[in-house]
């Protein structure tokens, strides 16, 4: 390394040059070239592991908490007494980056330090704490994460839900059916999605109330979790979720769904179904049949995901009952633009002479993408007019 001027860390990370790298990162007063000098010992994988040992005992928090990740990045066991022994550090930051990295690194020996920290004052190393014993593994955590369900802050207790799910122990399912009633909506989605690893049928009927849940979260995370368990007795209500208004959650309805093997109708439901799972093609197979049903969903639906994809599924059916409403969403220029693109495109496609107007107003939007697509659909139209006429 230069002894004079501005030190190069990425022609030292080129070089491996530890020696240099090691140096900034302990005597270098500004700190950005500190934090690089880290992030390249991490990228140099187990060659970095000593100096990011000896960076855990810098003055500086950020650095001490900078090398602790990236002990936990490379996942070198060597790393583990330091990162325990990090665990005790002054600042907050450092010990719940040493609780994470002891978490990747993923040895059960580390399990005893880490659930001895589940008494410190600071809700954050708690909650890294959690989320580590969950990447270990271990089932002697269990009893300890099922406590922390209790825990006073709600990010504790969503990361111990999620962790027993992740241990997959059975014990834990009645304690997760209390955390999918929490007052905290973090922690209801994450115990559904808890239930959901545990695939156990008791959890069915709680599950089935939380897709009326307040939180659309935790509806999309209990529609996930339905479909995990694998029960056909859930179909029922699964079919019910595809009319929520929140796309994540119909998604996740149709998903499960699938999973489960069910075939949808010609209605509402089966256009929704493909729909959400963005099979256009499959909702246009089923002909004019969904043509109402499609434009339900596109006229009252909250997602834009959603309606842009009903728009593009009318264009493709090229159904004349579409094209009313599909005007009413172009003319609104405070509409969504992705949506009003897809009415446009859509517009197109079914060749009504009642949107060139519209169509043309279109082209002045101020979107772009907008301009360029009710400009390709004009094109269409003029086209299918100019041939009506040559056949008249």
């Amino acid at each position: 390394m230069s002894r004079f001027g501005k030190p190069n860390v990425e022609k030292l990370e080129r070089s491996r040059d530890i020696a240099g790298l090691t140096q900034v990162c302990a005597h270098q007063k500004q700190r950005e070239l500190r934090l690089a000098a880290i992030a390249a010992l991490a990228r140099m994988g187990v060659a970095g592991v000593q100096s990011l040992i000896e960076a855990l005992a810098d003055e500086s928090e950020e650095i001490r908490t900078g090398a602790a990740r990236a002990l936990g990045q490379i996942g070198d066991d060597h790393a583990e007494v330091p990162l325990v022994i990090a665990l005790g550090d002054s600042e907050w930051r450092v010990r719940a980056a040493a609780a994470e990295a002891l978490g990747r690194i993923g040895d059960s020996l580390a399990e005893d330090p880490l659930i001895a920290e589940f008494s410190d004052n600071d809700e954050r190393v708690r909650a890294a704490v959690a989320e580590a014993l969950g990447r270990i593994g271990d089932e002697r955590a269990e009893e300890s994460l099922i406590a922390e369900l209790r825990d006073s802050d709600r990010m504790v207790r969503a990361k111990a839900a999620q962790s027993l799910g992740m241990l997959g122990d059975r014990r834990a399912l009645a304690p997760l059916l209390i955390a999918l009633t929490d007052c905290d909506q973090y922690v209801r989605e994450a115990a559904a999605r808890a239930l959901g690893y545990l695939r156990d049928s008791q959890a069915i009927e709680a599950l089935i109330a939380s897709l009326r849940d307040s939180d659309s979260s935790v509806r999309a995370a209990a529609a996930e979790a339905l479909g995990q368990i694998g029960d056909v007795r859930v179909i029922r209500a699964l079919v019910e979720s595809l009319g929520d208004r929140r796309y994540d959650v119909c998604r996740m309805a149709a998903r499960s769904l699938a999973r489960l093997g069910w075939r949808p109708s010609c209605d509402e439901n089966g256009a929704r179904y493909y729909l959400a799972l963005h099979m256009i093609e499959r909702a246009v197979d089923m002909g004019c049949c969904v043509v109402e049903p499609l434009i339900t969903v596109f006229v009252e639906d909250d997602s834009r995901s959603m309606r842009a994809v009903a728009a593009r599924a009318l264009g493709e059916i090229g159904d004349s009952r579409a094209v009313g409403p599909l005007i009413a969403t172009l003319s609104n220029c405070k509409g969504p633009e992705a949506v009003r693109t897809a009415v446009a495109e859509a517009l197109g496609k079914i060749g009504d002479q009642r949107a060139v107007l519209p169509l043309r107003v279109a082209v002045t939007d101020r979107d772009p993408e907008v301009r360029e697509a009710a400009d390709t659909a004009l094109e269409r139209l003029s086209g299918g007019l100019a041939r009506l006429k040559t056949l008249a």
